[in-house]
């Protein structure tokens, strides 16, 4: 799987920036930057960081079907 195209995916989903996540999973910027340059994958403590920051478990990382995601109201939302 590419890793740091799901970690964009999700990114996008939620209308959230690179550096957002960044600060809020505690994972360098340049981790990303230097993962996507270089075609490379995260490490599984980096993808844990980075799903308790979106919210989600490993299994949503790994799923192959959208996630829902809650708006302010708490609905639940499902993007395709």
């Amino acid at each position: 799987m590419d890793t740091i195209g799901r970690v964009y995916e999700l990114l996008g989903e939620r209308n959230m920036s690179l550096l957002q996540l960044s600060k809020e999973s505690d994972v360098a910027y340049s981790t990303f930057a230097t993962c996507r340059r270089r075609n490379g994958e995260l490490k599984v403590e980096t993808i844990e960081r980075i799903c308790s920051a979106l919210g989600i478990t490993l299994s949503d990382f790994f799923a192959e079907k959208p996630i829902p995601i809650s708006d302010k109201r708490g609905a639940k939302n499902v993007r395709t």
